[in-house]
This record gives C-alpha cells, structure tokens and sequence, in this order.
C-alpha cells in the first residue's frame, strides 16, 4: 500500500530533534509501518511523536510565536 500525500502531515522541530506527525486518514493499514520507515531513513537522529491534530497546529503554532 502506498499512502497519499494527504494522509499524514509532519513538522520537524529542529531545536529539540522531534518529529511531530499528524495521521490524517482513518485508514492505518501499512500507515504506520511506511512512517516508521520513512522516518528511520530520512531523520534517524529525531524522536518521533505521534499525535492528534489539535495537539500538532499547537506545536506549529508554539513554533512559530518562538521564531518571532
């Protein structure tokens, strides 16, 4: 399977090494093992949180009221 670009969402904070990925769909079959990989490939050295998208718009918002 391979997922849209519209199931899922990420923001990398840079400061603390945290990926922040938002599920978008409903549908997690394969969903979370294309992340997994996704992220052991591309960003090996960041944690990973999986979150609710209410909490991911308040890291990006708390982001960027920082870079302000």
């Amino acid at each position: 399977m391979i997922a849209s670009p519209t199931s899922w969402e990420f923001y990398k904070e840079v400061k603390t090494k945290i990926l922040w990925v938002n599920i978008c769909t409903q549908d997690l079959e394969g969903l979370a093992i294309l992340i997994n990989k996704w992220w052991k490939i591309r960003y090996p050295e960041y944690k990973i949180r999986i979150v609710s998208k209410k909490e991911f718009e308040l890291v990006k918002m708390q982001a960027e009221k920082e870079e302000q």
